[in-house]
């Protein structure tokens, strides 16, 4: 990893420090406050290319990809902003490749402190999943479930305007459903909640409730009976995408768009293979 990474994590690692705390961001990273205060004070020697890599995912910084404002990315910020000031609970279920992960992490970023972020694993018990909650805030994550739970709830209550953003929801198995009863219910109105996951997640829940399963026609019912889908991608998405990470040919343009299949990681794989063909093309030039 060279300097001008280093740098760039180093900048935003301090920009999120200022925002929250040192402590906040060592406990979200899973590292010492010491360590913390080596990055953002340009004490590198010690600090391994591992580390900072592990640094690096966890802040999701990409420093190779320029983020735009596409059209789902402006409907996802506009419910964003909505479920974080109103306090209420959106479901978002599309297929992948739309940029719903990636609107999310920007969001976040902008809003640390009263925004909490996670991705949700198809490992997580009830309890490791409130741990996660507890990482992604800044807290402290030992006890027993109970304790974190209280815990939790206590610190959603002590921020104004909080959201709690579920990616991948579909992965979490029904006990951990069961958990974001109890949060919302001790919660209502006072934080915002956004749920996401692929076409699977509505799928499951709109069976759950048919079949009249336990729990699934109160959490249907909390996120308003309904899931929100997002906007196909345009021409004019895959073209702003394109400019903005050196792509300008409009021919290239046009047969990227044509080949993404409403998909944006496929116009991120045929950018990447059109700038590393640019390259070799350079240096046998």
């Amino acid at each position: 990893m060279n300097t001008d990474q280093k740098t760039i994590i180093a900048n935003e690692l301090s920009r999120l420090s200022q925002l929250t705390s040192q402590s906040h961001m060592a406990k979200l990273l899973g590292v010492s406050t010491a360590l913390v205060s080596q990055v953002i004070n340009n004490n590198w020697k010690l600090i391994s290319n591992e580390m900072w890599r592990i640094i690096e995912a966890k802040l999701f910084i990409d420093s190779n990809w320029v983020t735009v404002e596409t059209t789902n990315f402006k409907i996802l910020n506009s419910l964003l902003n909505s479920c974080q000031e109103l306090g209420i609970s959106i479901g978002v279920s599309d297929t992948p490749g739309k940029s719903k992960s990636e609107t999310y992490k920007h969001f976040w970023k902008a809003n640390i402190g009263q925004a909490i972020y996670v991705q949700c694993k198809n490992t997580w018990t009830k309890k490791s999943y409130l741990k996660n909650l507890l990482i992604a805030s800044g807290l402290d994550s030992y006890g027993k479930t109970e304790e974190l739970l209280e815990r939790f709830i206590n610190h959603l209550r002590s921020i104004d305007e909080p959201i709690l953003i579920q990616d991948q929801f579909d992965k979490l198995k029904d006990p951990q459903l069961d958990i974001f009863m109890d949060l919302y219910n001790d919660l209502n109105g006072k934080c915002g909640f956004l749920v996401s996951g692929v076409k699977a997640l509505e799928k499951r829940i709109l069976k759950g409730v048919q079949r009249d399963k336990i729990g699934y026609a109160e959490f249907y019912s909390r996120i308003g009976k309904k899931f929100i889908e997002l906007d196909h991608i345009t021409y004019n998405d895959v073209a702003l995408i394109c400019k903005a990470n050196g792509v300008q040919d409009e021919a290239e343009i046009l047969y990227i768009y044509e080949n993404c299949e409403d998909d944006l990681r496929r116009v991120r794989r045929d950018i990447d293979k059109y700038k590393l063909k640019q390259k070799h093309l350079k240096q046998t030039a």
